[in-house]
Formats: structure tokens, C-alpha cells, sequence
């Protein structure tokens, strides 16, 4: 088929791919999520008046979760200690960006690997926003937190890696609490940031 078209296919294909799709209550598309974020970054952006590359902030937004709707996977952020875990998601990372690259579009695989990479300021200001998004989504759903142990830290590196968002970061982390409350989950010290 045409790149093009083919292209324009799979940005439909976005609308149809679910994230967090094992929680019932929890799931959304990945064009959802991926609008959110988009939004996000560029109101922290203008708001912090940050001096970062806007344009590369808004591709990584745009294209950081782009092949999973062909690979179906949606690599789980949890880190572990299990190096045979790591090298199943170091290969499964180097997969999309080799599919993007040769199916699609060549800049769509240079943002998503640096986004990957997280070397640039603008690349951590945008992982920040992303787990920001993340909390935010699961946080807006009147149900008890999935996985709990696991999300209240889930942005915490991130945050810390981008901490000129620390002080939203820390009204998002009350609202946790309070939700962890309500629901009579745990809420440990070492949830705290």
C-alpha cells in the first residue's frame, strides 16, 4: 500500500488501540491519551515559560506512543531488577523504532528514540508531563487505584528528573492520598515524594 495512505490508516488506528486494557474501568485509547498530553505539555510550557525547543516537545508528545498500535504492546514503565525483563523491553523498544522508521515515516522514529532516550531537557519535560497525564486519568475515575503499590510512585523519577513541575507534582500526590483514603488502600511513607 501507498506510505501515505498506510500512514494515515494507522493515525486512525491510534483511536482503536486501549491503554491499561486488563483494568476495565481504568482503559482509554491511545489517541486519547496522547491528546491529553499534548495539551498538557503545551500548558506547562506557556505557564513554567520554559526555554525548551516547543516544536521537539510537541513531536515527542505526539509520536511517543505511536507503535503500539501495531506491536500491541504497551511496555510496562514499572522498572525491575530482572536484566532479563530490561533486555525484553530494550528489544521490544529497538522493534518500534526499527517499524517506524521503515513502515511509516523516518521523523516519526527520530522523535519517538530520542523521546526514548531521554537525554534532552525537552524529552524529561515531556516524560514528566506524561506520568503526569498518567495520574491524572486513573485519579479522575471514581474506582478504587489500580495497582496501587505500583502508582504511587509511577511518576516520581520522572518528576524528579524535570522538578520545575514538583509543585503540581506534590498537589497531585495530596489527591492521591485522599484517594488511597477513601478507597482504604494503604498510602505508605515511602509513597511520599
Amino acid at each position: 500500500m501507498d506510505k501515505t495512505i498506510s500512514f494515515l490508516l494507522k493515525v486512525n488506528d491510534l483511536q482503536k488501540t486501549k491503554r491499561y486494557g486488563h483494568y476495565e474501568k481504568f482503559w482509554e485509547s491511545t489517541s486519547e491519551h496522547i491528546f491529553k498530553l499534548v495539551l498538557i505539555v503545551d500548558y506547562f510550557y506557556h505557564e513554567l515559560k520554559l526555554d525548551l525547543n516547543y516544536e521537539d516537545c510537541m513531536h515527542y508528545a505526539l509520536y511517543h506512543d505511536f507503535g503500539e498500535m501495531d506491536l500491541k504492546m504497551d511496555i510496562d514503565a514499572k522498572e525491575s531488577e530482572d536484566k532479563n525483563v530490561n533486555k525484553l523491553k530494550t528489544e521490544q523498544e529497538q522493534a518500534k523504532i526499527n517499524f517506524l522508521s521503515t513502515k511509516y515515516y523516518e521523523p516519526i522514529a527520530k522523535y519517538y528514540e530520542a523521546y526514548q532516550s531521554n537525554v534532552t531537557k525537552e524529552a524529561k519535560f515531556v516524560r514528566a508531563c506524561d506520568k503526569i497525564e498518567a495520574c491524572i486519568h486513573v485519579l479522575s475515575i471514581d474506582s478504587p487505584i489500580m495497582n496501587p503499590e505500583f502508582f504511587a510512585t509511577y511518576a516520581d523519577k520522572c518528576i524528579l528528573d524535570f522538578p520545575e513541575l514538583l509543585p503540581v507534582y506534590r498537589k497531585i500526590k495530596k489527591l492521591m492520598r485522599e484517594a488511597y483514603q477513601k478507597y482504604n488502600l494503604e498510602w505508605k511513607e515511602e509513597y511520599e515524594l
